[in-house]
């Protein structure tokens, strides 16, 4: 009974001692491991925690690094057996973070770190109460730790991502953010992570590759100045053959904006190997960028790939409702009718792509092969090829309002992305009153654009009353980022 009680005693101490010994300590090693996971190399960098672990076992940076290896497992990968096995574990580290010297500027940090990632991952998994709870919890914690630790710039790449999207809340509803104790304005937020990526100081190589990920989507995004962007986007020494986290970004930015050819270029120079986390995404962006040359047969086979070997639901109705337009472009309407089941029967309806492609499905009409054909060659920023489809053709060519909307859209769209302004207004302005009370989002895509161009002429006050048009529109598809946009101009052209 004595040799019980003593060795009790002294793994009790044993314990106590290791608890006391509890530390934030951001080293070499952390930094070597952070930048493993921060490039997607992430079972390599997972080998490197375990040994770290062992060596380190009272270093509270271990735990964090764990947490950044879930987080981007579970963003990109979206698997329900890995939610259920490594969600949990962020609450038992934040447990374990909270028993951390408070004294050290990583205690907030870490915590608002992980509350962060829940955040994120609960988006992910459609629990978007959950999320903006989760948001909520982290703005605090890196708005205190900002206060207590103004030196910490570490933070900032966070609290500056945070501030921005605060940023954007409307105007009717910032007293319910204040209320929460959330305050952010868009430049001050993006101006927080540029001057964290340009200083020189003791953190400045710490979390530079999360800042080098995100300041390109602040600029486009909230911003709304997409020649900053790419410029900084190809001025910045960016290793898009080593870092996929980076690759990612820049692909997914090129193809949202009309250089499919640069986004497929990147991809397919893009180192891979067993220490990558295998990502099936990257033949989902692959299918965009040979469909958008319409190169039907290699995209079929990579939007298949991405089918089979995707364990999550976003962007799975989209990939479906792609493969029914390449059988309905070769003229297989068998094949199309059966992948467009599909687009009713699978994924979800997060994201605005999938909504879109289930409301085109729930609807059961086609669209207009030329129409589409033009899209395509279009959004992939082959605007020459896509105006000779549409050159000669007027609005009584097409049956449907929905398609005489669409053809006027699809004219100023090219027009615009041709840098021909005077052409685009007006085609744009046909758009919207040809399919302002329709469920298609081209007219208040037209609305949201018409107010970019006069933003950029300098008109505010136009610009702002279609922004305004753009929001006021209601039950259309790609609503929430459409709006989003339209809100951020309102707020750039208000500071002018």
């Amino acid at each position: 009974m004595r040799k019980w009680l003593l060795v009790t005693i002294l793994v009790l101490g044993l314990g106590g001692n290791l608890s006391a010994q509890l530390q934030y300590n951001w080293n070499d090693k952390s930094q070597q491991i952070y930048d493993a996971i921060t490039s997607l190399r992430i079972p390599e960098a997972r080998k490197w925690l375990e040994l770290e672990k062992k060596n380190s076992p009272q270093n509270l940076i271990n735990p964090l690094l764990e947490n950044y290896a879930d987080f981007y497992q579970l963003f990109f990968n979206e698997s329900s057996s890995d939610y259920e096995k490594l969600f949990p574990q962020f609450e038992k580290r934040l447990q374990l973070f909270e028993s951390g010297p408070k004294q050290s500027p990583y205690y907030l940090y870490c915590i608002g770190v992980t509350h962060l990632h829940k955040s994120l991952v609960a988006i992910r998994f459609d629990k978007n109460l959950d999320a903006a709870l989760e948001f909520r919890k982290a703005y605090l914690n890196f708005k205190d730790n900002k206060k207590a630790f103004p030196k910490f710039t570490q933070g900032d790449v966070y609290y500056g991502l945070m501030t921005t999207i605060i940023g954007t809340v409307p105007k009717a509803y910032q007293w319910m953010a204040n209320v929460l104790g959330m305050t952010g304005k868009i430049t001050e937020g993006n101006a927080l992570v540029l001057k964290y990526i340009n200083s020189k100081d003791e953190y400045s190589a710490r979390t530079r590759n999360e800042a080098l990920f995100v300041y390109p989507y602040l600029l486009m995004n909230f911003e709304g100045n997409q020649e900053k962007a790419f410029a900084f986007l190809e001025s910045t020494p960016y290793d898009f053959k080593k870092n996929q986290y980076h690759c990612y970004m820049a692909a997914n930015l090129y193809l949202n904006h009309q250089q499919s050819g640069k986004a497929l270029n990147i991809v397919q120079q893009m180192e891979m190997a067993d220490a990558y986390l295998p990502i099936p995404f990257w033949q989902y962006e692959i299918g965009y960028a040979y469909l958008n040359e319409l190169k039907l047969e290699k995209a079929q086979k990579a939007f298949a790939e991405f089918i089979s070997t995707f364990k999550g639901n976003f962007y799975i109705k989209d990939a479906y409702e792609r493969l029914s337009w390449i059988a309905y472009i070769q003229g297989d309407t068998k094949k199309a009718a059966a992948y467009r089941s599909n687009v009713l029967s699978q994924g979800n309806q997060i994201t605005d792509a999938d909504k879109l492609a289930f409301q085109n499905a729930k609807k059961g009409n086609w669209p207009h092969p030329v129409l589409l054909k033009a899209r395509l060659l279009s959004d992939g920023g082959y605007q020459s090829q896509a105006l000779a489809i549409l050159v000669g053709k007027t609005s009584n060519d097409f049956t449907t309002d929905a398609d005489k909307t669409e053809f006027a859209y699809r004219l100023a769209r090219i027009y615009d992305l041709m840098n021909d302004p005077d052409n685009a207004l007006r085609f744009y302005k046909s758009a919207i009153e040809k399919g302002e009370n329709l469920t298609e989002y081209f007219a208040a895509r037209a609305a949201l654009q018409i107010g970019l161009i006069y933003e950029q002429k300098g008109l505010f006050s136009k610009a702002i009353a279609y922004f305004n048009t753009c929001i006021a529109m209601k039950n259309h598809a790609f609503k929430n980022s459409l709006d989003q946009k339209a809100k951020s101009g309102i707020q750039r052209c208000l500071k002018q």
